[in-house]
């Protein structure tokens, strides 16, 4: 072949890195908080649904899409010039991601370090530097409680306020040690604060460090990382799934798990979660599956990679349901509350941060799960922090190949310099004040609203511009078999169909965000919506420079232009051997004085198709593919 490009070392490291890259926080905190706020088990009605009918068609196009073109998340959208807006509007979206995800990782360092080095857990009591005198402990609030053991309590009247930590007058330990040492959170943005905080900092650069020699050596390094990363937490979570089933009041919390209350399917704002859950959890649109897949080998089986890969993220989701929800459920107990009245927070970090660390707490041998639980939240954050860099480097290695190709060490230099620029610009997450700018991030850069719109324009892109009945033959090119037409209908009507009335209902419903109770100012809000439309806007602006710059005299000529797609060399070779193979197959092999000697201009054709092993398990186009004149990619036409 005359393209060369990093590889994955076998099938199995293939598979782990983007499992291990799919399996993330969204499992671990966002899964189990939409089905708590949803009704339980009536979210995983819309939640299956949406899998089947966004989740698992998105999943396979980004898949097949960079193992086709073998090029990164920007690069592969050569295959439709016109909107390869999109590709630069996902890869500002892990850029995004890259600078503020690593802040999750550095907390759970600084507790974990913290879990394995203090003889009582600073988040169990008051008589820290940091704690108010409005700080209550948790197990003080449970009547008959010997601080101790607290398994032998009885069911006398909880004094739930105790657990609101918006009450003035008392605040939950945990809940100080959050705000008053992790974050050291400030009033607001009128308040930013300095960078006194040197735990989290030091934790902040230890992030980064570990980032970088897992990525610096590219696809040679991340592929052996990723044999531990990407099933140790299944350990951890089966152990504490384990663990979680003796805990007393496990049981209501499974119950309300899977008992689904099915008038919430009523509720539009269900779907809506259901299908942004999907989006989140596969890793939809933030460039790694398409860049993780295009150093498949060509002709690895895609769709079944894809459906196994699908059903192990959902599965994982649902196995960690069972975790935390037997959690929850000791919660409530310990409360003596029903598990719809649990005050503590559960969305986001409250779930890891607060209300996980209380329950781990309350169990025999406390450091032994909290330390646990923070090393998984530790190995998860890797996996997808890592993933995102790489991301970023394989578009600049592809923009610049020759360049890089001359260089030594030039991969390692450039990781080396972008986690470097990373970290600068991760900075003021170390702010009093970083946490706003952190849930900014969460909320706009990668929001819902972004992930949604890509999702709509990828699926035009291929489905529409490209032409989806030659998407399906390009498949069956690499696979050796056509993927169900459900695939294409999908792509074409149903996918970008459901994804753009969510959007819709977005806009719509849209409210003002604030965090605990703070109220976002306007100016912050507008800086949001800058993040949120620095990478809508890159369709149109894309899409606009190349009708402006394609050849032709009228717009209609110039649109045909733009769709034509630009494919690498790999793939010009490949057409050129289908072709030769169709009149190789298409000639009548004579009979010489009666032997069944070749003729020669056959041999000829026979023997140039022979060395290919890429084409010989697939089949001809049939005659419904649209055909472009081609390119070739150039250095120029790769640039970003």
């Amino acid at each position: 072949m005359t393209d060369e490009r990093e590889s994955w070392g076998n099938k199995i490291e293939a598979f782990l890195a983007v499992l291990g890259y799919i399996i993330g926080l969204g499992n671990i905190w966002r899964f189990p908080y939409m089905c708590f706020k949803n009704g339980g088990g009536a979210f995983l009605i819309p939640y299956a649904i949406c899998a089947v009918l966004i989740g698992l068609p998105m999943f396979l196009m980004e898949t097949a899409l960079g193992q086709f073109m073998k090029k990164g998340g920007v690069g592969s959208w050569n295959i439709a010039p016109l909107l390869k807006g999109v590709g630069l509007g996902c890869f500002l979206v892990i850029l995004y991601c890259n600078i503020y995800y690593i802040v999750v990782m550095a907390w759970a360092i600084l507790y974990f370090f913290v879990t394995i080095s203090h003889g009582t857990l600073p988040w169990t009591t008051c008589d820290n530097w940091w704690n108010t005198e409005s700080c209550v402990r948790y197990d003080s609030q449970i009547p008959g409680s010997d601080n101790s053991s607290l398994f032998n309590v009885t069911t006398a009247p909880f004094n739930v306020s105790a657990l609101n930590h918006t009450d003035e007058k008392q605040t939950l330990a945990v809940v100080e040690y959050w705000n008053e040492f992790v974050l050291r959170r400030s009033e607001g943005f009128h308040e930013p604060g300095d960078f006194g905080n040197w735990p989290l900092i030091l934790c902040y650069i230890g992030s980064w460090v570990i980032c970088y020699f897992c990525t610096f050596k590219g696809v040679k390094s991340t592929g052996k990382v990723v044999y531990f990363t990407a099933t140790f937490p299944y350990v951890v979570l089966l152990i504490l799934l384990v663990k979680g089933c003796t805990l007393p009041g496990a049981i209501d919390g499974v119950r309300y798990y899977l008992q689904p209350n099915i008038t919430r399917l009523r509720d539009p704002q269900v779907w809506v979660d259901a299908a942004s859950q999907i989006v989140y959890s596969y890793g939809i649109c933030f460039s790694t599956l398409i860049t993780f897949a295009s150093f498949n080998d060509f002709k690895q089986d895609c769709y079944k990679h894809a459906i196994k890969l699908v059903a192990s993220c959902s599965l994982t989701s649902f196995l960690n349901g069972f975790a935390i929800f037997t959690v929850i459920g000791n919660l409530a107990y310990v409360q003596n509350v029903n598990v719809t009245d649990l005050t503590l927070d559960l969305d986001g970090p409250g779930l890891v941060f607060i209300a996980f660390p209380t329950a781990l707490s309350l169990m025999p041998l406390p450091h032994l799960w909290n330390a646990l639980f923070f090393f998984l939240i530790i190995i998860l954050g890797i996996d997808s922090q890592f993933s995102g860099m790489e991301v970023v480097t394989t578009v600049i290695v592809d923009a610049y190949e020759s360049t890089f190709k001359k260089i030594k060490y030039g991969r390692e230099l450039l990781t080396l310099a972008l986690t470097v620029v990373y970290m600068l610009l991760g900075i003021p997450f170390m702010l009093k004040s970083g946490v706003y700018i952190f849930e900014l991030f969460n909320n706009y850069a990668v929001g819902g609203t972004t992930m949604l719109f890509l999702a709509v324009v990828e699926a035009v892109a291929i489905g529409h511009v490209y032409g989806m009945e030659n998407f399906m033959e390009d498949i069956k090119l690499m696979i050796g078999y056509r993927v169900p037409n459900a695939f294409k209908y999908c792509i074409m009507y149903v996918t970008p169909s459901l994804t753009t009335i969510i959007c819709v209902y977005y806009f719509v419903n849209y409210k003002p965000y604030s965090y605990e109770g703070y109220d976002y100012p306007s100016w912050a809000q507008c800086v949001g919506w800058l993040l949120t439309m620095s990478s809508f806007m890159c369709v149109p602006l894309f899409a606009i420079y190349k009708l402006v710059t394609a050849k032709g005299r009228t717009l209609s000529e110039k649109f045909q232009e733009t769709r034509r797609p630009i494919f690498g060399n790999h793939i010009l070779e490949l057409r050129s051997l289908n072709e030769k193979r169709a009149q190789l197959e298409s000639v009548q092999t004579p009979l010489v004085s009666g032997n069944n000697r070749r003729d020669p201009d056959v041999a000829s054709l026979q023997a140039s198709d022979s060395g290919s092993s890429l084409i010989s398990d697939s089949n001809d186009s049939q005659g419904s593919r649209q055909t472009f004149p081609v390119q070739c990619f150039t250095d120029s036409n790769m640039t970003v």
